[in-house]
């Protein structure tokens, strides 16, 4: 039987694991025959959550024709249901490329070794696992409130089912059917959000240690008492220097990649969120609605809020970091030229390298001394 799938973010562990499980993300040790079982079973299992569902879902809008209140209801049920879908259709289709990055990142998370780099991945932990935490939270407390709270249909959303749902054993197929789709399109939504989440913030962990590895390039170098380096030194932060460049480069292609991969399903999902928080507040301030039917939509209206803040945050934050660090990234690769064509001007290249260095955030100058 296959391993758990370990990841130093636990964000990731937890998601990728509970994914697979369902089918919809395939592990890199499956056997061949394995990987046709559980793509058969991820297909049987999007159709059954979320094909049929919204084929119900269809049939109760064209009963309900002209019932706007009922309308509404329904409509802002399928377009939730539509914009999971799309999340969990996009996962599934490019689940072999987001499993290249995700396992990429691991490694070079799991090489690092310098005690300031393991500060900034546990710092990157946390913040996401905290995340986790406070959208687990109202995922968890939407669905409890849905169960217990009174609804317009004969169970938890309004559908309609092609046979008659009132009598058994159509009744019990379509309760068992209703609980597991509201239960389980919770907890994948919850857990596709999080990998997006998680895989933008191991970019973010990834730019912030090529930033460190630029701090630290003349860390251990001697100094003379003419600041002059010798020619080994020389090819040490050469090598140093491609190194980080070629890191940087890594960093940005699996930003790249997860833009692209990625961008068109959270396009939907943050156009539906909008169209679900503005929805679900008019229902509040206008519909009169019970005590656990206002709980159930305020919790929904802040679940959804904390995912488009949090699909935000850590977008900006990412934007950000790879503007600064692209920009004292091309500084390193000017030394690292210096370096090639200027091998006679030693003292040149070593201010300049300092200089630049020392610039870095955290940077200490009595590791880079300037004469």
């Amino acid at each position: 039987m296959p391993s758990l799938i370990k990841n130093r973010i636990f964000g990731l562990t937890l998601t990728l694991n509970t994914l697979s499980w369902a089918g919809l993300i395939l592990r890199d040790d499956y056997t061949k025959t394995q990987r046709i079982i559980m793509k058969v079973y991820g297909g049987l299992v999007f159709l059954y959550l979320f094909v049929f569902t919204a084929y119900v879902q269809i049939a109760d809008l064209v009963v309900i024709w002209g019932n706007i209140d009922f309308m509404t209801e329904t409509s802002l049920i399928l377009f939730m249901q539509l914009a999971v879908s799309a999340k969990v259709l996009t996962l599934m289709l490019k689940s072999k490329k987001i499993m290249e990055v995700t396992n990429e990142a691991d490694a070079i998370l799991n090489s690092e070794k310098k005690v300031e780099g393991q500060r900034i991945i546990a710092s990157i932990d946390k913040n996401t696992t905290l995340f986790l935490k406070y959208y687990g939270f109202f995922v968890a407390f939407t669905i409890i409130c849905w169960f217990m709270g009174e609804n317009t249909s004969t169970f938890f959303i309004r559908s309609k089912y092609p046979f008659n749902e009132l009598k058994s054993p159509g009744r019990e197929f379509a309760f068992v059917h209703q609980c597991i789709v509201v239960i389980f399109t919770g907890s994948f939504d919850f857990n596709v959000d999080i990998i997006i989440i998680s895989l933008v913030a191991v970019c973010r962990c990834r730019l912030k240690l090529v930033a460190l590895s630029l701090r630290n390039l003349c860390l251990d170098i001697p100094m003379n008492k003419r600041n002059l380096i010798t020619s080994d030194e020389e090819k040490v932060i050469t090598e140093r220097l491609r190194n980080i460049i070629s890191q940087h480069k890594r960093a940005l292609d699996a930003a790249e990649a997860i833009k692209h991969y990625l961008s068109g399903a959270l396009l939907v999902q943050l156009m539906v969120s909008i169209v679900v928080i503005c929805t679900t507040a008019y229902q509040l301030a206008v519909k009169k609605s019970t005590t656990m039917q206002s709980l159930t939509m305020a919790g929904y209206l802040f679940g959804t809020s904390l995912e488009v803040f949090l699909f935000c945050y850590q977008g900006e934050f990412l934007r950000e970091s790879v503007r600064i660090w692209t920009f004292r990234t091309v500084c390193a690769s000017d030394v690292d030229i210096a370096l090639d064509n200027r091998r006679s001007s030693t003292r040149s290249t070593w201010s300049s390298c300092s200089s630049w260095t020392s610039t870095m955030p955290g940077a200490k100058s009595k590791l880079l001394p300037i004469a």
